[in-house]
């Protein structure tokens, strides 16, 4: 059998190809006529003896050697971009990059206070702020287009690592006129504001419904958002009943906490996301520290 060698530079090539299934596209990221990134494929075809992609349409599509060698020659470029950053960090010419993602809670009320502590002491990082939902969250990170998040459940994606921080309540709440104190069935009966799907918030409160035989399909929903900011500004001008993490009520004090006859609180970790079968940079790992610091100095729950 022959010695098989494998050029770096190809498999960053061949990794663009495979993600844009076009060489027209690869063109476009790479700065390289198409030509050539056709001669580099097939260079580094003729380096392994074995066949990456195949014509259909205008479309290339990967062999099973294409799938096999990918998610490999992604974790060699990781270790590589990690080695130079590694090598800058002790030469002190490091500008580091944290690709950071958050559910809202935390993106909210938790981690702008993180981050501005960390970048005051750390001028030189750039850090990249993505809120969403628990899921696209952990889908980005899945995906590799971001380094962490922070989100308040699993919503799936057992492959990646979860590191528990922070404990948090998630409160249902009403707006004006409503007693305080309610019965299970008045929950069936008033209007509802209830976040999106997606959201760790609303996957808890549906899992905790399940327990007294309701889901929301027996709820009235008036509205549905994606912006705590949204719900409490309703609330504050109707009827309504919806649901909130205690942090979100410790800054809208006019907003009232309902108590449920017979329903149990919902408590709830924030957790650490990250995929530990990818290099993490050097910012990467420091910022890591600094929250679980965080979660040990000041309770959230």
């Amino acid at each position: 059998m022959k010695n098989i060698d494998i050029d770096l530079r190809l498999l960053e090539l061949f990794c663009c190809v495979y993600e844009k299934q076009s060489v027209s596209k690869s063109s476009e990221c790479l700065h390289l006529s198409q030509s050539t990134i056709s001669f580099h494929i097939h260079q580094l075809e003729r380096q392994i003896g074995l066949k990456l992609f195949y014509k259909k349409g205008k479309r290339l599509i990967p062999t099973s050697t294409a799938q096999m060698l990918y998610p490999y020659a992604k974790k060699i470029l990781e270790l590589k971009l990690a080695t130079i950053e590694e090598i800058k960090l002790l030469s002190g010419s490091y500008r580091g990059l944290i690709k950071l993602g958050s559910s809202s809670v935390p993106g909210s009320y938790i981690l702008p206070e993180i981050i501005s502590n960390f970048l005051s002491k750390n001028p030189q990082t750039t850090l990249e702020f993505y809120i969403s939902d628990s899921k696209d969250v952990l889908e980005k990170i899945r995906e590799g287009k971001l380094d962490l998040g922070v989100v308040g459940a699993r919503a799936g994606f057992y492959e990646l690592k979860y590191e528990a921080l922070w404990k948090d309540q998630i409160c249902i709440v009403g707006g004006v006129g409503l007693s305080k104190r309610l019965s299970m069935e008045d929950l069936r009966k008033l209007p509802w504001i209830i976040r999106e799907e997606g959201s760790g918030t609303r996957r808890l409160l549906e899992e905790a419904l399940s327990k007294y035989g309701l889901s929301f399909k027996d709820l009235n929903v008036l509205m549905i958002t994606d912006k705590n900011e949204v719900i409490v500004d309703v609330l504050r001008k109707t009827k309504a009943v919806s649901f909130l993490s205690s942090l979100a009520l410790r800054k809208y004090k006019d907003i009232k906490r309902l108590d449920i006859e017979g329903f149990e609180p919902i408590e709830r970790e924030f957790y650490l996301v990250y995929d530990e079968n990818r290099s993490l940079m050097p910012a990467v790992r420091y910022f890591m520290e600094e929250m679980r610091k965080y979660s040990f100095v000041q309770s959230l729950s």
